[in-house]
């Protein structure tokens, strides 16, 4: 999601190459659905879709001399004043055929000395995929679609070989919407890093009902799995169905408890605001995140993103306001049950709860031992009780505004 500051920036980009006498192409899923404001803000050429062949031909194009682009696949450019948009590009299937990135070029060495001052390790991002299948109505997929295109396990763990031996890394965050979607593929990574010799650490983003099938689980554990992100979004199964998410509250239950039993930090990303969702909706969230208790949680309020079934069913609402203005993803952009206020609130109110409920459960649990506690766990335990004094003021503030409606 593009944020308007964002899009400002890539147009500012776009303005200081062409007074350097430059020619300005640009790829991006807010491109691609904003495309009639990059042409008239520098642009020469908007990618749509993937842009690795697009982006080559192109250049290869312009290095010798041509004026007319029109053939190559992918391209929406003005000519003559007249918007021309060339024929789509077929989605790039077989992701081996990629060369690995120019890993090379690049110095690691501030990246490392930054990571490990602020986290005492060193990290780098991975991408092992492409898209998701999946349909839930208020995720956009202007790039992939609803395709999803996997590298074989033995490229993705060639890169890695080579990441360790250029940077000594360890810990890798999979950037993949679905991480190990593919039947086996799971399986035979793990086999892969076994047989290479490979001790990784590694987090991901998936989804409660992929995790509870086969042996799943047991494989991506096996292979360093430290932490998923899933998809939890409501603990109201009507929101979930309104969302077409196709997952049930059990499988996330069910889910969280199997994954903490292998040693696997569990994160929900949560999502409050969305159409139709009421009080009671909101405590069924709320009574999720108690009892589940994941390790983290993510919040945001629901965003219509263009071209989704959600988008069109607030459309109407949104004016001018069609992207948020700053950071705040907070800042409800549509008429809903609440105003925008209560929104931050409840965001802030549900974080302390469960900051508190960490801090009660680390002192359980190391109660006749707390020599073994980590620092983090310490200050969530001494915070306990500001969390929860300042939780209160928030629940009354809540509640008054639920009565008000």
């Amino acid at each position: 999601m593009c944020l308007t500051k964002m899009r400002e920036a890539a147009f500012a980009m776009a303005k200081l190459g062409k007074a350097r006498g430059c020619t300005v192409l640009v790829c991006s899923s807010d491109s691609t659905d904003h495309t009639d404001k990059y042409l008239a803000e520098g642009a020469d050429y908007v990618i749509q879709g993937e842009g690795e062949q697009t982006l080559l031909e192109a250049l290869r194009a312009l290095d010798a001399g041509q004026t007319d682009l029109g053939e190559i696949a992918g391209l929406t450019y003005l000519q003559g004043g007249e918007r021309v948009k060339t024929r789509p590009r077929p989605v790039m299937r077989e992701l081996d055929a990629l060369p690995d990135p120019a890993w090379d070029l690049i110095d690691f060495t501030p990246y490392q000395e930054f990571w490990h001052r602020a986290h005492g390790y060193f990290s780098l991002n991975l991408a092992t995929t492409r898209g998701c299948p999946y349909k839930c109505n208020w995720c956009a997929k202007p790039i992939y679609g609803n395709r999803y295109n996997v590298r074989s396990p033995r490229r993705v763990v060639e890169e890695i070989a080579l990441l360790q031996e250029r940077t000594g890394v360890k810990h890798f965050w999979m950037c993949d919407d679905i991480f190990g979607l593919k039947p086996g593929w799971v399986k035979e990574f793990n086999a892969l890093l076994k047989e290479r010799g490979l001790d990784i650490r590694y987090k991901i983003q998936s989804r409660v009902d992929l995790m509870l099938e086969d042996d799943q689980i047991d494989a991506l554990a096996d292979s360093g799995l430290e932490t998923v992100w899933v998809g939890a979004e409501s603990g109201s199964q009507s929101i979930l169905d309104a969302m077409d998410k196709g997952t049930q509250i059990a499988q996330i239950y069910e889910a969280n408890e199997r994954l903490k039993a292998h040693g696997v930090r569990v994160a929900f990303f949560l999502q409050f605001g969305y159409l139709g969702e009421t009080a009671a909706d909101v405590r069924k969230t709320i009574a999720l995140v108690k009892k589940a208790l994941p390790d983290e949680i993510g919040i945001s309020v629901s965003y219509p993103l263009p071209g989704t079934k959600f988008y069109d069913r607030v459309k109407a609402d949104l004016g001018l306001k069609q992207n948020w203005e700053d950071s705040d993803d907070l800042d409800l952009m549509f008429s809903n049950t609440y105003p925008s206020g209560y929104y931050k609130r409840l965001q802030r109110y549900v974080h302390k709860v469960h900051r508190r409920l960490l801090g009660q459960s680390f002192l359980r649990q190391h109660w006749y031992a707390p020599w073994r506690l980590q620092p983090y766990q310490w200050k969530r335990i001494a915070a306990a009780p500001i969390h929860w004094l300042s939780g209160l003021a928030d629940q009354q503030y809540l509640k008054r505004i639920e009565r008000a409606q």
